[in-house]
């Protein structure tokens, strides 16, 4: 399928160009803001070929292609600018929490300018190389100018975010951008340390705005809600050139006299806060958060740490809790490497392999969800590995000086521009033992080749088999092959290997006397170890996990014994249809390295010794 195509069935599937409120894409992912979450199926979206995955988080609807995104991107731009902007749909509430709505508002306003931010940074790593070196001097014109160049983003922030916040707040992007000039305005930045200003007699204190970020934003969204104001009474011929001015008015005196002073002490606390943190124990914050942010990523509760990592920079040249990130890309690499290299599914081989180069420039998140997350223990394996290396950039005391790229493409970053220090070397030290720590655990302990089911494996030799399970004897229905289900966690095997069911009852029996190791605290799906060690995996539907237990109930508990035929759990199947929730029901055998031959036949799983 050619990019053009996949663009044209992502925003069919997603419904419609009309069912678009906003795109933006980063390294891997498109990102939409749809007016209606509710019309796109899941399953679909992720179905589409060159699509890797979908995830839903922070207000978006994100659609992961990969390397080729920004070719896809450009395709979806060209469909929607073929549709009418004005032609509105009726749109159903997206409920949010405030973190929620937080992290999206966040990442809509940086994610557009990260490109330039992470190239400005680029330049900055670059330059101090070029003058540890010697190569460069710090007082020729040359390094003048790049100097210039590259820090010029993070002096006019306040500028450049003015604008991205207020394309985002859906006002005129200029206008925010005279707001954000206006807080940086030379004339007024020597009152930051030398005096007050006043305003109509009332008193300002004058901040020094240069390189922050919540100030401009606060102030935009302020400016937004007084624009709509101005909007709503002014006569349609003067709009024009009266709400511009009515706006900067009302919104720059305000900023600069209450919202500035609040959120600068605000953004101060906060930032204390999270330094105090790191000083507490900076080996111990390296553990906890150098392999876990692979998570806070995945869920995006990264883009509330943003804010803070910059105005560390602007305040002390650096940010510490960034230097303790560097290894969880190589660990990520790492693991997903030796996946690679241990499988010999050529599919699942090559995939590993070419992910796990391109992570290890930064670009990681092919890989973390085309394998590490489906596979699990290399997930858990990676995030080990982040802390391992997290632990020694702590003890080295590495900082990070600029933003840029990550993984090899951040190590100039941590260049002190006073010299080669520890924490350059700390930094070096903490990737390569992510790496190592990855790979290691992987390949020893987080992935074994699964066996291949196939009905043609059966020889019909009954004194070789050890167990057969007959599905039907766990959950009535039409039995399917595996890959059937719409999910290729489940379709491609990377589950475990066994059959699946689409129900037509909704009461789920225990196939053998066991244990039950685990049951979901939303009842959607249960673990069975049997008597002789069959681990059984019974997965009621598709992402049924977002039902939070509506429609299930459940007669046993974790760690419970069970007896063959016993009721485990009902499921009302008219409340996963209405909800539009896939009933296909995947049974599996999740420990399938255990026998010499996994297969089946008919509607019975068959265990080999």
């Amino acid at each position: 399928m050619s990019v053009k195509e996949t663009a044209q069935e992502v925003l069919k599937k997603i419904g419609g160009s009309k069912n678009v409120e906003s795109v933006t894409h980063c390294v891997t992912r498109l990102r939409f803001v749809l007016r209606d979450f509710s019309l796109p199926n899941k399953e679909e979206v992720a179905s589409i070929d060159g699509v890797i995955s979908v995830i839903e988080q922070g207000g978006q609807y994100q659609v992961v292609i990969g390397n080729k995104v920004s070719e896809v991107y450009d395709e979806v731009l060209k469909e929607l600018d073929g549709s009418d902007p004005t032609d509105k749909i009726e749109s159903k509430a997206h409920h949010k929490s405030l973190f929620d709505k937080f992290t999206a508002m966040i990442s809509g306003i940086f994610m557009p300018v990260m490109g330039a931010m992470a190239g400005s940074g680029m330049i900055k790593g670059v330059l101090a190389i070029l003058t540890i070196t010697n190569l460069l001097s710090e007082e020729s014109g040359t390094y003048i100018i790049l100097y210039g160049l590259s820090n010029a983003f993070f002096y006019f922030m306040p500028v450049i975010l003015g604008a991205s916040a207020a394309k985002y707040f859906k006002m005129d992007i200029f206008v925010g951008a005279v707001l954000g000039a206006a807080l940086i305005y030379p004339t007024f930045i020597p009152f930051a340390s030398e005096g007050e200003l006043s305003f109509l007699g009332i008193s300002v204190n004058m901040m020094d705005y240069t390189s922050t970020v919540f100030p401009v934003i606060v102030a935009v969204w302020f400016a937004s809600k007084v624009n709509m104001i101005a909007e709503k009474f002014m006569p349609k011929d003067l709009k024009f050139l009266l709400v511009p001015a009515i706006v900067l008015l009302i919104s720059v005196p305000v900023t600069l006299i209450v919202i500035g002073p609040i959120i600068t002490l605000l953004s101060n606390v906060l930032a204390d806060a999270v330094n105090a943190i790191y000083n507490f124990s900076p080996a111990l914050a390296g553990a906890v958060i150098g392999g876990p942010w692979i998570l806070m990523v995945m869920f995006g509760l990264h883009w509330a740490f943003i804010p803070i990592f910059i105005a560390n920079m602007a305040s002390q040249g650096y940010d510490p809790m960034m230097g303790l990130l560097l290894a969880n890309q190589f660990a990520m690499a790492g693991a997903t490497i030796a996946v690679g290299i241990k499988t010999k599914n050529d599919k699942l081989k090559a995939l590993s392999l070419s992910t796990g180069v391109t992570t290890l420039f930064g670009i990681s998140e092919p890989a973390l969800y085309g394998v590490l997350l489906p596979n699990k223990k290399p997930l858990i394996a990676a995030i080990i590995g982040g802390s391992f290396g997290g632990v020694i950039a702590g003890i080295a005391n590495t900082v990070q000086y600029s933003f840029g790229g990550s993984g090899l493409l951040g190590i100039p970053l941590i260049i002190n521009t006073s010299g080669i220090d520890n924490g350059f070397y700390g930094g070096i030290a903490s990737q390569i033992v992510g790496f190592i720590v990855g790979f290691a655990l992987t390949y020893t302990w987080g992935f074994k080749e699964k066996s291949t089911v196939d009905s043609d494996d059966y020889s019909g030799n009954n004194t070789l088999l050890n167990t057969k399970i007959n599905v039907n004897d766990i959950l009535s229905g039409e039995v399917v092959a595996l890959s059937e289900v719409p999910d290729k966690v489940f379709s491609e095997g990377l589950m475990g290997q066994g059959l699946a069911v689409i129900p037509n009852d909704g009461k789920v029996y225990a196939p053998f006397d066991g244990v039950v190791t685990m049951i979901f605290p939303t009842k959607h799906a249960i673990g069975l170890t049997s008597s002789d060690g069959i681990e059984l995996l019974i997965h009621v539907g598709v992402d049924t996990v977002e039902l939070n237990g509506v429609g299930f109930k459940s007669f046993v508990a974790s760690d419970q014994k069970i007896s063959k035929g016993d009721l485990l759990l009902e499921i009302d199947l008219a409340v996963l249809k209405q909800s539009n929730f896939q009933i296909i029901t995947p049974i599996l055998i999740t420990n399938p390295d255990k026998f010499s031959k996994v297969s089946h036949e008919n509607n019975n799983l068959i265990l080999a010794n």
